[in-house]
C-alpha cells in the first residue's frame, strides 16, 4: 500500500496535500486580524503584515522573512517551540503544524499560570478553553488578558474542532500563511504577558520545572 507522504527539501515528511496554497496565502480571518490590530503595537502589526507579503515574494524575500520569523519566537521550551523553525521554513505552503505548535505553547503557559494560583493538577488535562476559565478565576483582575486568550482560543481551536467547513475562498486548509504570521506575533506578545505575570509560566518558557519557584 502506498502512503500519501513525501519528503520535502528540508527532509521533513509530510502529507502530499499542502495545507496552504500560494494563491490563498494572504487571506486571513477577520478575528485574527482584529486581535492582531488590537493587541500589537502599530509597528509590530505592520511588520507582521510585511513579512506575510514577503513570504509570497522573491526567493530572497522569502528567506529573509523566514529568518525574521524564526527569531521572533525561539526555544526553549524544547517542546513545542523547538519545532517551530522547521515549520516556518516551509511557509507559505505548510501551515497546520505551525499553528498547532503556537497553540500548544500558549496552552502550556496558561495552564502553568493558573496552576501557580490554584494548585489543581487537573488543569493540565483540560482544553485551552477550560484552562482560560481557570485563569479567569486565578487572576480575576486580569479580565483583558483573559479576553484576549479567549479570542485566541476561539480562532485557533473552536472552529477547527467544531466547524468542518473551510472558510470562504479556501480549498486546502483552514489556516493560511498570513494567519500563521499574525498568530506568531500575537503568541509572542501573549507569552511575554503571561511570563511577566507568573513565575511558573516563566519557568515553563525557560524549560525549567515549575517546582521550587
Amino acid at each position: 500500500m502506498m502512503y500519501p507522504f513525501k519528503e520535502d527539501k528540508a527532509g521533513i515528511v509530510r502529507d502530499k496535500h499542502e495545507t496552504g496554497k500560494s494563491d490563498e496565502a494572504l487571506l486571513a480571518d477577520d478575528e485574527i486580524i482584529s486581535l492582531a490590530k488590537e493587541f500589537l503595537d502599530n509597528n509590530t502589526y505592520l511588520e507582521a503584515e510585511r513579512l506575510a507579503l514577503m513570504l509570497v515574494g522573491s526567493k530572497s524575500e522569502k528567506t529573509n522573512a523566514r529568518s525574521r520569523l524564526i527569531s521572533v519566537l525561539q526555544p526553549p521550551p524544547k517542546r513545542p517551540v523547538y519545532y517551530l523553525p522547521r515549520e516556518i521554513k516551509s511557509l507559505p505552503h505548510w501551515t497546520r503544524n505551525a499553528m498547532r505548535y503556537l497553540g500548544d505553547f500558549i496552552d502550556m503557559l496558561v495552564k502553568a499560570s493558573a496552576y501557580e494560583k490554584r494548585g489543581d493538577v487537573n488543569i493540565f488535562d483540560s482544553s485551552l478553553r477550560s484552562a482560560v476559565g481557570h485563569f479567569r478565576r486565578a487572576y480575576p483582575e486580569e479580565t483583558k488578558i483573559a479576553g484576549w486568550l479567549s479570542r485566541y482560543d476561539q480562532f485557533l481551536y473552536k472552529g477547527v474542532k467544531h466547524d468542518m467547513k473551510l472558510p470562504i475562498a479556501r480549498k486546502e486548509h483552514r489556516f493560511t500563511s498570513r494567519e500563521v504570521v499574525l498568530c506568531l506575533f500575537v503568541t509572542k506578545e501573549l507569552a511575554d504577558i503571561l511570563t511577566r505575570l507568573s513565575k511558573y509560566a516563566l519557568n515553563v518558557r525557560q524549560d525549567h520545572p515549575m517546582q521550587g519557584t
